[in-house]
């Protein structure tokens, strides 16, 4: 009798629990991380008697949960890649709307200055012109100073998003620690924590979102994090803070480090892998640098050039040309660990040549060596040769080895680029020199405005072109180097800085007057050469070997090809990233329909163990009944 009564019991305490599990299943079904339970159970084995082995029921061993250590892991590791690449995905898009199009971008600011240049060629002493060419100035410095502005908001907004994000990180990695000692704890009772090591996996999950971590586990229950290619997150119940050190050269970014025992050691920001921290340092690093100096680069070349085509002719008040537009100058930045005194300086020496680009200098081995960033190798660097446009020198102190400066040559502040002039007679329309052909010519030739090229130590001074033949001629007067004197068909003559274009067909004896301007008002207010000269940077091959409309529509593309590269690996990244959460919620997560079937099943099992019970019940009160008689 007892022993059918044991067997009820057991089978009815089986089943509750049961119930109980699947009811707590479904109560969680929602629950984020949470992994299905089973009751898994056993039997108790057999009694044996005379007449073989009778069965003691069942008994329960442990309530275990559906996991894979492999399948929690990946869910980790491609959210971790989902959430950099979205987030990097956004930060573009948000970069790309800097790079406006049509006639609110910086191409159409910039061609709308050259081309106003057109009325001041036709009509030199026209003010209206002149005062249109300088509205247009500042409309362009407008332009460049505000898509500046909002880069530099960009990397601001972003460097306060690091911080925060960290701040995120440092608190689910203290709870991990601490899971981690609550797991640790129960260890030895010889049954897993389900709830626990849920809640574990979930801030797990939730950490790969900002930075991939690598889950190494411990004897003792716990789990191991590590991030960078094996720094240690999170050992035991200890958890180092993440950081955001300056940086070493330029203290207005941030750097991912790692602090331990009071130190704060930066990290390999290439090795991170994913999260929503690596995303943003890529575009730190990376995305975000390369806009600022494409916008640079077009500003810094764009006024050398004006600035340089301007000093080459007179103002209506008989001056050579002043600056057209300012800009900031190049910077270069120690390294905070330098202990040498040393000081480097960098100046723009051909704008033409600028590179978008940032450059490392360094003093090694008693030699200086210069790299390109990113992806350039050292090199030995002389200070006072050019590279790049640029020219580096060291004008005070002295290197220690090892000392380290960014060269930034193009990265100015957003309020650098400003209109220079404000007085339109101050714009330089007029020539140094101008050419006339001699009133004996006898062939049909011809001269175009004469139009100073480039600086020049002969720029100015008189001379005479006299033709031997159709297509040669001599020169008489000063000139600077051994220019050809051939006439080639459509190529103009170049001497002295200028170039002059011949029409018609000269003959022997022909003779081309260069001589210099008057400086009067009436041949100032005349004379539009350099204006001519100004229109034609329009189509001067100035930025990278493209006109200055041709470079903003390469940043343009380049811009582009950044968004819809990241675009696709966002999308292939979040495909990723969903199908190994339904992989994994195939194995762990909670099947309603399953479950509502099982809580049928378990109540069948309880209702058959509580009708054990009655039989048990009626069999006892039938032998009292019986003993009674």
């Amino acid at each position: 009798m007892s022993g059918l009564i044991s067997l009820g019991t057991r089978t009815m305490f089986a089943a509750q629990a049961q119930l109980n599990t699947t009811a707590n299943n479904i109560s969680n079904a929602n629950t984020p991380g949470y992994s299905r339970q089973t009751v898994q159970l056993e039997t108790a084995g057999g009694q044996f008697t005379g007449a073989g082995f009778f069965g003691k029921g069942v008994k329960i061993t442990t309530v275990e949960r559906a996991h894979n250590a492999f399948l929690s892991a990946e869910v980790a590791n491609t959210a971790a890649v989902a959430a950099g690449d979205a987030t990097r995905l956004d930060y573009l898009q948000r970069m790309e709307k800097v790079f406006r199009l049509g006639e609110s971008g910086l191409g159409f600011a910039a061609g709308q200055l050259l081309n106003a240049f057109v009325d001041v060629a036709s009509n030199p002493s026209d003010a209206s012109a002149r005062q249109v060419v300088l509205s247009r100035l500042e409309s362009l410095a407008s332009r460049y100073r505000s898509a500046a502005g909002e880069l530099t908001a960009l990397q601001q907004g972003l460097t306060q998003d690091l911080k925060t994000s960290i701040a995120t990180v440092n608190e689910l990695t203290q709870r991990v620690a601490d899971l981690n000692q609550q797991i640790a704890r129960v260890k030895g009772l010889g049954h897993q924590p389900n709830d626990l090591l849920d809640q574990r996996d979930q801030l797990i999950t939730e950490i790969s979102q900002f930075i991939q971590v690598t889950q190494i586990p411990a004897s003792d229950g716990t789990v191991g994090l590590f991030i960078a290619g094996g720094q240690r997150l999170v050992l035991g119940n200890d958890a180092l803070p993440l950081t955001l050190v300056p940086d070493p050269y330029d203290n207005s970014i941030g750097r991912l480090g790692l602090r331990e025992a009071g130190v704060d050691r930066p990290l390999v920001e290439s090795s991170l892998g994913g999260g929503t921290l690596a995303g943003m340092l890529r575009m730190q690093n990376q995305d975000l640098p390369a806009a600022i100096n494409q916008v640079g680069r077009m500003a810094a070349v764009l006024a050398a050039r004006l600035n340089e085509q301007q000093a080459l002719g007179y103002d209506l008040n008989g001056n050579v040309g002043g600056p057209l537009l300012s800009t900031g100058s190049p910077r270069s930045l120690p390294h905070a660990s330098n202990t040498g005194t040393a000081q480097v300086t960098v100046a723009i020496t051909e704008a033409t040549a600028l590179e978008a680009a940032d450059h490392e200098l360094r003093f090694q081995g008693g030699a200086w060596q210069l790299r390109r960033l990113p992806d350039g190798a050292w090199s030995p660097y002389t200070p006072g040769t050019q590279v790049a446009g640029i020219t580096l020198s060291v004008p005070a102190g002295t290197p220690a080895d090892g000392d380290r400066f960014l060269i930034q040559p193009v990265r100015f502040a957003a309020t650098d680029l400003r209109a220079a002039l404000t007085d339109p007679n101050g714009i330089a329309a007029a020539a140094p020199v101008v050419a006339a052909v001699s009133p004996a010519n006898q062939g049909t030739m011809g001269v175009s405005t004469l139009l100073p090229k480039q600086a020049d130590p002969n720029l100015g001074q008189p001379l005479q072109i006299v033709f031997t033949s159709p297509t040669t001629f001599n020169i008489v007067g000063t000139v600077s180097g051994t220019p050809s004197t051939t006439l080639v068909p459509g190529e103009p003559i170049r001497i002295n800085g200028w170039e002059l274009s011949v029409t018609g067909v000269p003959q022997a004896g022909d003779v081309i007057e260069v001589r210099s301007t008057a400086v009067t008002a009436g041949a100032l207010a005349s004379n539009n050469g350099n204006a001519l000269a100004l229109l034609a940077l329009r189509d001067e091959p100035m930025v990278g070997g493209e006109t200055l409309t041709d470079a903003y529509a390469s940043v343009l593309a380049d811009v582009g090809i950044r968004v819809q590269g990241a675009q696709s690996s966002a999308e292939m990244s979040k495909t990723i990233a969903r199908e190994a959460q339904v992989a994994r919620d195939e194995l762990s997560g909670v099947n309603l329909d399953e479950e509502a079937a099982r809580l049928i099943q378990f109540q069948q099992a309880y209702q058959a163990a509580a009708k054990v019970l009655q039989v048990a019940q009626q069999v006892f009160d039938t032998i009292l009944q019986t003993a009674g008689r």
